[in-house]
């Protein structure tokens, strides 16, 4: 009303053109609005993945457009628009001058953050340019930056900011270590291959994020003395939850090939004894149930390196459910191969044998008894050992000698007799410090150590 009242003293032409002018202010701000709202988040909370790149660009853009705003706000045609608004005491020049107070902040802004941003391009552009197995050492030196742009750019010295780049950050590495995997011949290489690979990128993404809290630690350190420190008072789970995802993909990879390296080891195993031939038919056929299972994997079309890949997800539910139904069977297998070992020579060979499958959950539950078997064995075995040493401690004192091999000196005889009961018992021992069980530890493996060191030294006098 105040703004018509106005008009009443100026002709039908003046009309017109403050009413353009004032049109053209409200064009001006909607577009200059549409500009300064825009966040380098968007990206992210559309479900993209943008790299640190976008996020560089982003600020360079925004000072470029902002620049040029300015510029356009700042010509003599605008100020004239302003002048023109203001002695018409338009309720638009308010706008005009807040529009313009707006953009010149923002401008500030943008180029104090564009400036700060500038040095990470080149840690960017290297680590880009690497080798994924060479990006380890890189990591501390880029957050090292991060934190100088914290500490040195109050206009970036936010966490909503910050966050973001941290994300991008998460997403370059994601992306380079899947590159590095090549995830559509990950689960069809050679599987050392494929393990000594997701061990690289597992313990390089999982370096970048003890790096993270390292200088999350010290960020005081980054700051002046008269300075305010700003720590980083976010969550983790903010910048890592991508990252983390991807992390337990690679882990549920990586448990699936060390299954699978476990059960190559079926197309290798026989059995000797009574029942040997049927146990290594019933290996041979779980080897080849297995290779049908993991064929699965080797046909799909799918990326296993995807955390949102639910193919993935319920073919590994589906494998990892039949493969207890093996360890079940395999577990039985062993125990019956376990049955059938006359000594305890035989019993530490099918151990060889059956190498990592014995320390899968399932078929090490069959065959933890069987360890308990093999120790006091052992120990019957010593004690037949010290029965032997005791008669003839018993008959030299007696008889004042003692038998020995045909033809051979008393002294050497002794020497040699003394030297094969230590070999006797020596062999099994040394098996048995191979073995990793738990029973090792416990009551019967220290007296079966306890009987072996004390037999050992009687030998030894």
């Amino acid at each position: 009303p105040a703004t018509v009242s106005r008009y009443t003293s100026l002709d039908c032409a003046d009309k017109s053109i403050v009413y353009a002018l004032e049109s053209a202010v409200i064009q001006w701000s909607r577009q200059v609005q549409l500009v300064l709202k825009r966040e380098s988040s968007q990206p992210l909370r559309q479900g993209e993945s943008p790299t640190p790149k976008a996020e560089l660009d982003f600020w360079k853009s925004r000072s470029e457009d902002l620049e040029y705003i300015y510029d356009q706000l700042s010509a003599v045609k605008a100020r004239g628009v302003a002048k023109l608004l203001d002695r018409l005491q338009s309720s638009y020049f308010p706008a005009f001058q807040a529009m313009f107070r707006d953009v010149r902040a923002a401008l500030t802004e943008a180029r104090d953050i564009h400036t700060h941003l500038t040095p990470l391009s080149r840690h960017l552009e290297l680590l880009e340019s690497l080798e994924f197995p060479e990006v380890k050492p890189r990591l501390r030196p880029l957050l090292h930056v991060v934190c100088l742009i914290w500490a040195t750019c109050e206009s970036y010295r936010c966490p909503g900011r910050l966050t973001v780049l941290l994300q991008e950050l998460c997403n370059l590495l994601i992306q380079q270590a899947s590159n590095y995997l090549s995830p559509e011949g990950l689960l069809r290489s050679e599987v050392e291959e494929s393990q000594r690979k997701l061990h690289v990128a597992m313990d390089t993404l999982s370096f970048f994020k003890q790096v993270f809290q390292d200088r999350r630690e010290h960020l005081r350190t980054y700051f002046r003395e008269n300075q305010e420190v700003r720590e980083w008072d976010f969550q983790s789970s903010l910048v890592f939850e991508r990252l983390d995802g991807f992390l337990g993909r690679l882990l549920k990879v990586q448990d699936l090939l060390k299954t699978t390296l476990d059960f190559h080891q079926l197309g290798k195993l026989e059995f000797s004894g009574i029942r040997g031939n049927a146990l290594s038919r019933q290996v041979q056929q779980m080897y080849d149930g297995f290779q049908e299972m993991y064929g699965v994997f080797l046909e799909s079309s799918y990326d296993c390196l995807d955390p949102q890949s639910t193919d993935f997800e319920n073919d590994l539910c589906e494998f990892n459910q039949r493969v207890e139904d093996l360890d079940r069977r395999l577990g039985t297998v062993f125990s019956q191969a376990f049955d059938d070992a006359p000594d305890l020579e035989h019993a530490f060979k099918l151990l060889d044998i059956a190498g990592k499958l014995l320390e899968r959950p399932l078929v090490a539950q069959d065959a933890s008894e069987k360890y308990l078997l093999l120790i006091r064995m052992f120990i019957q075995d010593l004690d037949t050992v010290r029965a032997i040493y005791s008669q003839r401690v018993q008959e030299e004192a007696e008889l004042g000698f003692s038998s020995v091999h045909k033809n051979m000196p008393s002294v050497a005889g002794g020497l040699r007799w003394a030297r094969e009961l230590r070999q006797r018992i020596q062999g099994p021992f040394a098996s048995f410090r191979r073995v990793t069980h738990p029973c090792m530890a416990g009551a019967e493996g220290k007296r079966m150590t306890q009987k072996y060191e004390d037999m050992l030294s009687l030998l030894e006098k």
